[in-house]
């Protein structure tokens, strides 16, 4: 891993006019801004189709795009919308926070209206498209139709042969709404011809892509759907355990995400044939991955259904390397990212180091003045990715204001910060942190762009544990323009963290 460093930055935050980041221009114009800066890693957050709650951690497919993240100015390009409906399409409201309540009532409509007025060319390049990804596709706008006819509700509402994914029933069911089928289709389409044409760009500025990809897929989504032979579900597809994990540092009852757990058994029957297809979708879409909880490849929290809190789960043991050596013969290593937070035995360091896989460090975990942490900045092995925060974390300003004051005070003299809050000594402390870092053995050190600005907490992503006034940030152009690009691109310059030196 050659020194480096990038921001991390979800495409749903992205500025723009219509009520969410897209995949447009804006992405193209964030990646000259970090080069500029000496940047050479965007990380993004997963991009797929969100459902209730809009986690991009509980999508309704792990293979498909978000339609928000369509970008409404390339289908004009395309005479597929009016210059009228642009205009009506501009979100009025905070350019820093999204309404997801209006882009439900809104985007729908002006995307159906874009599917509408497709002519023959496109037509062929979209039955072109369908072919190409039809092993994840056909699901996906089977189960989006479904849902799409039944008011959303989840597949296990639906009449019996729907819910058991029976051939026939579902086979009638769409031929019956063939057009809503074709929408579908469209949608993915549209997603996935916009972001290769940006990511083109982003790499031809010099930006690599770090994605995300979620260790499981949410309950409602076309995967558990269609395949629940892959998870611990019943005859009857209920649920008999679901995933989570023990109390942590973020909850004292531990994160209860009721996804259900896998069936690594069943799994292994064809040598993991569907790890295999998902890290070579998720690779077309990004050039770097990162594995989420890489822990539960070693050992996975299982708590019981209907469990009020995770804390009724156990340890059990995963797949470990008997995944990985078939993952890492077909996918280079140099492509993945581990994600080893949270309570890590030596099993799991064992299992790390024999993937070859860089883990990750976080600076925020490292400065409980009632132990000896070997995370802090001086200890970074080289083969690793650090970084201040991750969107679990607060922001860095928001962390510092939060510090109790033994933690305070340590911090304060690892880092030589100053006592005071005029902005001043607030910008002189963020740099003092961010410099440490960036001194560090780390060959990758990352920080989302709210640590680039000295944002405070109420630009934090995601709290884990509450499900309120989560994944609804969003960037200004006049915030982003107010980057200092000259200092971070000395600093990555004499920390040597640019192939420009």
């Amino acid at each position: 891993m050659n020194r480096s460093s990038g921001v991390l930055l979800p495409i749903f935050s992205l500025p723009g006019p219509y009520g969410i980041g897209s995949i447009g221009t804006g992405t193209g114009k964030f990646a000259e801004k970090l080069v500029t800066a000496g940047f050479r890693y965007w990380q993004v957050l997963p991009c797929g189709h969100t459902g209730a709650g809009n986690s991009p951690y509980q999508s309704f497919s792990s293979f498909a795009g978000n339609p928000y993240l369509i970008d409404l100015d390339q289908l004009a390009d395309k005479e597929l919308l009016t210059k009228k409906e642009l205009d009506a399409a501009r979100y009025s409201g905070s350019r820093n926070r999204i309404d997801y309540g209006w882009l439900w009532q809104t985007r729908s409509d002006l995307l159906h209206l874009a599917f509408s007025r497709l002519d023959e060319t496109i037509g062929l390049e979209l039955v072109e498209f369908i072919n190409q990804q039809q092993h994840w596709l056909i699901p996906y706008a089977n189960f989006l139709t479904l849902k799409h006819h039944h008011d959303f509700r989840p597949w296990w509402e639906w009449s019996e042969p729907l819910k058991m994914a029976e051939d026939d029933a579902v086979n009638n069911f769409i031929s019956e709404h063939q057009d809503t089928y074709n929408y579908y289709c469209f949608l993915q389409f549209a997603f996935y011809r916009q972001w290769q044409k940006s990511k083109a760009k982003i790499n031809q500025v010099g930006i690599q892509i770090i994605g995300d990809l979620p260790f499981y897929p949410a309950t409602d989504s076309v995967e558990v759907w269609s395949r629940p032979d892959l998870f611990e579900l019943d005859e009857s597809k209920t649920v008999i355990r679901v995933s989570g994990v023990p109390p942590d540092y973020f909850s004292t009852t531990g994160q209860l995400w009721n996804n259900p757990v896998y069936d690594w058994d069943k799994m292994a029957q064809d040598d993991y044939r569907y790890w295999h297809e998902l890290l070579s979708a998720t690779l077309y879409l990004y050039d770097v991955v990162r594995l989420d909880h890489f822990r539960g490849f070693e050992s996975y929290w299982a708590v019981p259904a209907g469990a009020e809190t995770a804390a009724e789960g156990r340890w059990e043991k995963g797949p470990g390397l008997k995944l990985f050596e078939p993952l890492l013969q077909a996918f280079p290593a140099a492509c993945l990212l581990a994600e080893d937070l949270g309570e890590i035995t030596s099993d799991v360091r064992n299992l790390l180091t024999a993937t070859g896989l860089p883990g990750m460090k976080v600076l925020q975990f490292a400065f409980d003045p009632d132990s000896v942490s070997r995370d802090r900045p001086h200890h970074y092995p080289q083969k690793i990715a650090a970084f201040t925060g991750t969107h679990d974390n607060n922001t860095l300003m928001g962390w510092l204001h939060g510090l109790k004051e033994r933690e305070w005070e340590l911090v304060r003299d690892y880092f030589g910060l100053r006592e005071g809050s005029s902005p001043k000594i607030a910008r002189e402390n963020l740099r003092n942190i961010l410099r440490t870092l960036w001194q560090s053995q780390a060959g990758l050190v990352i920080c989302p762009v709210q640590d680039l600005l000295g944002l405070g907490s109420e630009y934090r992503i995601n709290t884990p544990g509450c499900t309120d006034n989560n994944w609804l940030v969003r960037m200004t152009d006049a915030q982003l323009d107010r980057i200092d690009t000259d200092w971070f691109k000395r600093l990555n310059e004499i920390t040597q963290r640019t192939e420009y030196t």
